[in-house]
Formats: structure tokens, sequence, C-alpha cells
């Protein structure tokens, strides 16, 4: 069986990296189709209009309309059209699935990679990510963290280039903890008792996105290893057909979610929070209605023209209980999307020179400095003007055990017959359910995942 050696590590992780390294962009020149130089830029020195197509969220436009006008600067006769939205996956999907009106290039949701990728829709990126030298002397994959490497590969092939990476974990209130004296939880017992303090004050310990409920996976998720351990962990990633439906079985599965079960069913979360999307839940932390908020290092960016002046914030990580195997704090990091090239576009060179520009340093670094959060790349963040909030979700990830699931193509997941979250959160139903839920579709699962795999 192979081990994910890197999917659960402490201190060396991918956002390490950029606490390390020398800035600015001096080295060497990068050769064939890399990331600089005043090329001619067109298929052919043709005058090229290169269309961008970019999920527009938390990390707004900023960083895409600096990457326009950079590119422009350095390739003749390349105009670059940008085309940004929120609901941008969803818009794509059609499209590139009848191959009509493809960008040229898109930087989406990181799943997309498994789906079109072996399908043949997105152009192969293997060689130029692994050989192609950027403006330090270094490949994409050398400036890339083996854990982000190991995401970006499906089946053996990559499809384009990692965007960003963000802890998700408890951001807490700190002006409130500093006000009333509490302190953040090393344990989950520590949790409970300060979630009986912060109600005792008239104040929701938590508010989430109801919406949304995977903004609290990573209370799940981190239960899964804390007491699941590495092991379980490869089994849920790397599953084998023997391991079918028994696995959703396992203990592991009850004792995690039922800290999500007891969230509820104690009260912990704000009322009124399941009807909320996420602004709403963000703007109910900072009117300070509620002490904790599961969210993400993209919060601060999202929020930024709502934030009250004085207000401070400080990203935590998932304490573990008593009976847990693994009894470390848990901070989950998300490799949050992905830059690919349709294989339909017209302009497969020069979109693949955008995207070597794209996880330039230079452009690392301008993406921390226009959104103050992190490309999934291993870059100098020296010379930047970090908020104490950004500088707090870089700690958390340097100081704490990482997680990140990658899951191999065959596996299904980890709730494959029902929404976990959505069902526990809402109350539909109780952790048990939830696991007869999953064992009882898992074997239809399997088979049909086996179907897709073989067809491709």
């Amino acid at each position: 069986m192979r081990k994910k050696m890197l999917m659960v590590t402490t201190a060396s992780t991918l956002l390490l990296g950029l606490l390390a390294g020398c800035g600015g962009n001096s080295g060497t020149k990068s050769e064939g189709d890399g990331g600089g130089g005043n090329g001619a830029g067109g298929e052919g020195g043709k005058p090229v209009t290169l269309k961008v197509a970019f999920f527009q969220g938390g990390y707004g436009d900023s960083w895409f309309k600096w990457l326009k006008e950079e590119f422009e600067k350095q390739h003749n006769n390349v105009t670059v059209e940008l085309e940004g939205s929120p609901k941008m996956n969803e818009i794509l999907e059609p499209r590139i699935k009848s191959g009509s009106n493809v960008p040229d290039v898109a930087f989406i949701d990181a799943s997309f990679m498994k789906k079109w990728g072996p399908s043949g829709k997105l152009a192969d990126f293997t060689d130029t990510y692994n050989t192609t030298q950027l403006p330090d002397g270094k490949t994409i994959e050398q400036s890339a963290d083996d854990l982000v490497n190991q995401s970006m590969t499906i089946l053996g092939k990559i499809y384009g280039v990692p965007w960003a990476a963000s802890p998700r974990g408890i951001v807490y209130n700190v002006g409130m903890f500093e006000e009333n004296g509490w302190e953040y939880p090393q344990t989950w017992e520590e949790m409970e008792a300060l979630v009986e303090k912060i109600k005792a004050k008239g104040i929701a310990p938590f508010v989430y996105p109801g919406k949304y409920p995977g903004y609290v996976q990573p209370v799940g998720i981190s239960g899964l290893l804390q007491y699941g351990g590495p092991e379980f962990l490869e089994k849920l990633t790397n599953t084998k057909e023997e391991d079918i439906p028994g696995l959703y079985g396992d203990e592991v599965f009850r004792k995690a979610y039922s800290h999500v079960g007891q969230m509820v069913k104690d009260k912990w979360f704000m009322d009124g929070s399941l009807a909320l999307n996420h602004t709403e839940s963000q703007m109910e932390f900072l009117r300070g209605n509620a002490a904790m908020i599961p969210n993400g290092g993209w919060l601060e960016n999202e929020m930024k023209d709502a934030i009250p002046e004085g207000f401070k914030m400080r990203m935590a990580p998932i304490p573990p209980a008593q009976d847990a195997v693994v009894k470390e704090s848990i901070i989950p990091v998300d490799l949050l999307g992905f830059g690919g090239i349709p294989s339909a576009s017209k302009n497969i060179e020069t979109a693949k020179q955008f995207l070597l520009f794209a996880s330039t340093e230079e452009a690392n670094r301008k993406f921390t400095e226009l959104t103050g959060s992190a490309k999934a790349m291993k870059y100098s963040v020296e010379g930047l003007g970090i908020s104490d909030f950004t500088k707090s979700a870089i700690e958390v990830t340097s100081t704490y055990k990482n997680l990140t699931l990658n899951y191999e193509p065959q596996s299904l997941g980890e709730s494959p017959g029902i929404d976990a979250y959505a069902a526990i959160l809402s109350g539909q139903k109780t952790t048990e359910q939830v696991m007869e839920a999953n064992i009882s579709a898992a074997p239809q699962k399997w088979k049909d995942q086996q179907e897709i795999l073989n067809s491709k």
C-alpha cells in the first residue's frame, strides 16, 4: 500500500516555506516557455487575446488585474481578457463539457482537476510543471511543497498549477478574549468549559453559515486524524475494495462526528445560524455577537470593507479530546483552487506562459500582498506588509500538525451517502443515521466509481 507520508505533516508545511528563502525575482532566467521576458507572446508571433476566467470569491480580482497588466508588459501582442464571477465553477462546467466558448486559462475549484483532467478536457501540463524553469531557476515542482505536488497529481499527470492554500480552523475575537480573560483551549474538554463561560456572558460561543455547512468540516476531519491516526486516513484516502462498506462504520467516524453533534445539541451556535450565508455569519462575528467562527485564511480579505476599526482576530487549531489517539491540535490546510488550460483552447502555448508567470516568486508575493493570503507554494514574505491575522494564519501552519486529505481517484470521500455536516448541523440526522446512510450507499458508489475510472 502506497503511504502518503506527507499527507499529515508537522511544522514543515507548505506555508512554512513562506517564512524562508530570498525575496525578489532574481536568478536564472526561464528557458523555453518560461515566466518572463519580452517575447512575441502570441502563437507564432501573431496577436493573441488570452481569455482568463477565474472564481471571484474571497480573494477578489486585484491579483488577476495585476497579472493581466504585468503579463501584457512582458509579452508583446498579447491582450489578456479577464472574466471573473463568484459562480465561475458553475458557469464553466457546461462550457468545458461542450467545448464551446471556453477560456484559455481557468482558475477554479481544485475538484475540477479530477473531473476534467483524466477525461481529456484539460491540457496536460506535466512536463511544463516538472521541467520548465521559472526566473529563479526552479521549476514549479521545486517551488511547491511535496504535499501540494501530490495534490496536483491525478493518475500520474498534472493538469495545471496550484493557486491558493489556506488554513481552516477556528477564528476567535482577540479583544473579547482579552477583555474576559479567556485563553484559547488546548483540549476539547477545555473548549467545553470555555463555551460555558461564554454562554454565561450572554454571548454565542460560535456562529457558522448554515447555508454552507462545510465551514464546520475542520472540526470533523480533525477528529478523524485525532481519533484514527495516519493509518485510518490512509484507508480513507486510498480505499481498497475490501474496505467497503466497513470503513464507514468505523468508530472513528462516530467519535469525530459526535463533536459536531455536540455543538448543535449543547447550543454552541448562535440562534439563527442555520439561515445565514458565509458573509452574514462573518458579519455577526465581526459585530461581536459570537466569540468564535469556523473559517479560513481568506476571512480578512473577504470582509476587509466591514471589519470595525480596532477589531482583532486570530486563527487557531482544533484541539484534541483526552481520549484521542493523536493528542495534538490540528490545522486543516486546503488547496483551494488551481489554474488549468482547457484542451479546447486555441492558445495553449501562450496559456502555459501565463500559468508559469502566475507561479513566479514575484507573482506569489504579489498575491499575498494584495489578498492577505498565501499561494500554495514556497516563497518569501519578507518586506511585505502583512496583517496580524495573516501572521496568525501562517503561524498556526508552522506550529501545529497540518492535515490535508488527498483522495486517490477510486476513493469515495468522507461521506458518500449524505452531506454529513448538513445533516448533523440541521438536526435532520444523528451521527448514527449519517453513518448508516454512508454504509448503505458505499457499495453502489464504489461500483459507480469503478465504472467511471475504467471508462477513462
